[in-house]
């Protein structure tokens, strides 16, 4: 069925509706969302917590395709978040609205589409399977808040016919860019670049709070981000009932960041306070946490499975922006702020798999263990201050012991100011500042 007002409603969100801004472009996921297209009959998923940037960028990738010749016409994108699209939501309205867009805007040339927020559609992913399978002349890219809707639904219905694309709050070059600084002669604009690192430590890395100067209104936006993410993201998607509960349940892992938790750790913090919960329900909050990408858990490298379920999982947040505004007193915890940094960018470097730690059965602890097809490859550390001798010598200590344990050369300690080469046992350790290491990772 032919429904002109479909298009009367999504045209303000279409550059063939009018000039549509694209925002500060992040090339990295434009180049790689691009690059997937080149692959025939390929879905493209963009996943990414809330408020990540994941509409820009799909701006910006149907802005370079009309840079290279496409037709704006060519272009259709939908916002299944506009409240003026909600009374459509239906089985039908895809279709519905895509033979309106082809009758009316573009009968038979190829066209790219965009399903922003797609979660907010019932049978989404039924549709664009049909639509993949009729060989129709149209890319798709689909958009989501959660690792489950988009990686589960489709790997069912799409399997082998979709790449994924994971979105992350700025990272450190980034941020750089969006706050107009330059990252040439880093050596000379070393203060600069300090200064703004511990601005990102604090502030963290959504766009929206790094182009926003006021100071308390960056805060304002990151609780109601916060509390956004919890109610609209994982509470009303999964029916979850007890508000109190899951609010709780994240406030403690915010407090537990760059620091080992489990499932018994919450519920003995949470019954401390007064609140019963079973073990049960927070296995299923710490699922829906991971799932709505605000969390990742990372467990220890081990060749033995006993081992993965005996020892419990290191936490770390999408944001450290988000851990200041709800749980945190930045100056008292810039070591653990700062190994969140780097955990998020060993993620988005190496993928969720394939970032482990390390633990002996003295306590000697390794942060980071980087994996490929089960085959430790680097050894990373990240210690604030080793300008503390026993710190330092702890540090090393426990990486060394790794090294040896698990036979890997590439060794790697982070540090806030510290630049050097250590030659100990016959192995070589590099000592690199956490801002300039990030600044390395625009060749991700």
């Amino acid at each position: 069925m032919l429904r002109r007002e479909y298009l009367e409603i999504i045209a303000p969100y279409n550059f063939w509706g009018r000039e549509v801004d694209t925002g500060i472009w992040r090339d990295i996921y434009v180049e790689k969302i691009l690059r997937a297209f080149s692959i025939p009959s390929i879905v493209v998923s963009v996943t990414g917590v809330r408020r990540a940037g994941k509409t820009y960028i799909c701006r910006q990738v149907l802005w370079r395709l009309i840079e290279r010749g496409m037709r704006k016409e060519q272009t259709l994108y939908i916002n299944l978040e506009d409240p003026s699209l909600q009374p459509y939501l239906s089985t039908d309205f895809l279709q519905d609205l895509y033979d309106t867009y082809r009758h009316y805007l573009n009968p038979g040339d190829e066209t790219v589409m965009v399903l922003d927020e797609v979660q907010n559609l019932p049978g989404w992913e039924r549709w664009v399977r049909a639509m993949m399978e009729k060989n129709e002349d149209i890319r798709i890219i689909v958009t989501g808040s959660s690792s489950k809707i988009m990686g589960v639904e489709l790997s069912h219905i799409l399997t082998g016919r979709y790449i994924d694309v994971r979105v992350y709050p700025l990272s450190f070059t980034e941020y750089l860019r969006f706050r107009d600084v330059s990252t040439e002669n880093i050596d000379i604009r070393r203060r600069e670049i300090e200064n703004e690192f511990i601005k990102y430590l604090e502030y963290g890395g959504f766009p929206t709070v790094v182009l926003t100067k006021d100071r308390e209104m960056r805060r304002e936006f990151l609780k109601e981000l916060f509390e956004s993410i919890v109610t609209r993201d994982i509470a009303a998607r999964y029916s979850l009932r007890k508000i109190h509960e899951l609010k709780s349940s994240v406030v403690i892992l915010l407090q537990s960041i760059s620091a080992m938790s489990s499932v018994q750790k919450v519920v003995n913090i949470l019954k401390s306070t007064g609140v019963k919960i079973s073990p049960v329900t927070v296995n299923e909050y710490l699922h829906y946490l991971q799932e709505s990408l605000l969390f990742q858990f990372v467990p220890i490298f081990s060749y033995k499975v006993k081992d993965h379920m005996q020892y419990p999982k290191k936490v770390y947040c999408v944001d450290t922006g988000l851990i200041n505004a709800v749980a945190f007193r930045m100056s008292e915890n810039l070591g653990r702020l700062a190994e969140n940094v780097v955990a998020t960018e060993l993620f988005h470097r190496y993928g969720d798999n394939s970032v482990f730690y390390w633990k002996d059965r003295m306590g000697r602890e390794v942060d980071f263990v980087i994996v490929e097809n089960r085959k430790p490859l680097q050894l990373i550390q990240v210690t604030w201050d080793v300008g503390n001798r026993r710190t330092r010598d702890r540090e090393i200590r426990a990486i060394l012991s790794a090294a040896e344990e698990l036979s890997v050369d590439k060794l790697l300690i982070l540090t806030a100011n510290t630049e050097e080469r250590l030659r100990i046992n016959q192995r070589d350790i590099e000592m690199v500042p956490i801002w300039k290491w990030l600044l390395q990772a625009e060749s991700r």
